[in-house]
């Protein structure tokens, strides 16, 4: 493991960068994109464990803050999502210059999902597979949630410590990954394991072999990232999906 800053003076970003355990299986790329918030904060074990599964894979493997965020530079408050979408793109090209490969996998979870969903869209030839672990789907299906726990009334709201600005609100209720996911560009894997109504419309699919292939799997196990019912979940690591991750990735 190695934490490094990358990016430009104005933009800093935080990396840590677990290297490929396997030798001889040809370069593997895969950075993981984080959820926001106390999502972030439950689900950091959880992408931790599933960077060194990855790495012993045969993945060199790019976990990384958004800026505004934990250890990068800048504030939450100056922060947007085509932002967090260019660090993605930065952190792709910082782990191609370490490990000398050209084709990416993007696994996000959450927020993160939605966030390499998109990136993947805008570069089908430089992903070569894509995971979205429980998607932000809907912006205003999320929006509800987030405000049932935020404080203040100002146009900037705070979650549970973390605050979401009227700028990001308009961005995160703008999201809608349906388009993406009816024509994905990429091999691609949607896992669910928190079920919601917006998902009664999609069945399961099997997992294809094709470029523009999606797989759609509803997975039983905890869900790391909730922070209503922390008595529950804080702490839990629902080995069944990162085992099926890395499977899939293979």
């Amino acid at each position: 493991m190695t934490p490094f800053y990358f990016g430009s003076g104005a933009r800093r970003l935080f990396g840590i960068y677990e290297p490929a355990a396997v030798a001889g299986t040809g370069t593997r790329l895969a950075v993981i994109c984080q959820p926001w918030g106390a999502e972030y904060v439950f689900a950091h074990r959880t992408l931790r464990l599933l960077a060194i599964r990855l790495a012993a894979a045969g993945f060199h493997t790019l976990r990384f803050d958004y800026f505004g965020t934990g250890d990068s530079a800048g504030d939450m408050t100056d922060a947007d999502l085509p932002g967090w979408e260019a660090d993605t793109e930065q952190a792709m090209e910082e782990l191609r210059e370490i490990a000398g490969a050209s084709r990416i996998a993007l696994i996000g979870m959450r927020l993160g999902a939605t966030i390499a969903a998109r990136v993947a869209a805008r570069r089908p030839r430089d992903v070569d597979a894509l995971v979205l672990w429980d998607p932000i789907i809907s912006g205003t299906d999320f929006l509800p949630g987030v405000a049932a726990a935020a404080t203040g009334a100002e146009q900037t709201i705070v979650v549970h410590g973390f605050p979401l600005t009227a700028r990001m609100q308009c961005d995160v209720r703008a999201i809608e990954l349906g388009p993406l996911l009816a024509a994905p560009t990429t091999r691609s894997l949607l896992a669910i394991t928190e079920r919601r109504p917006l998902h009664a419309s999609l069945p399961e699919v099997p997992a294809g072999p094709g470029e523009g292939s999606l797989a759609i799997e509803f997975i039983t196990d905890v869900c790391p990232w909730i922070w209503f019912d922390p008595t529950e979940n804080v702490g839990a690591v629902p080995v069944g999906v990162i085992q099926r991750i890395v499977r899939w990735l293979e």
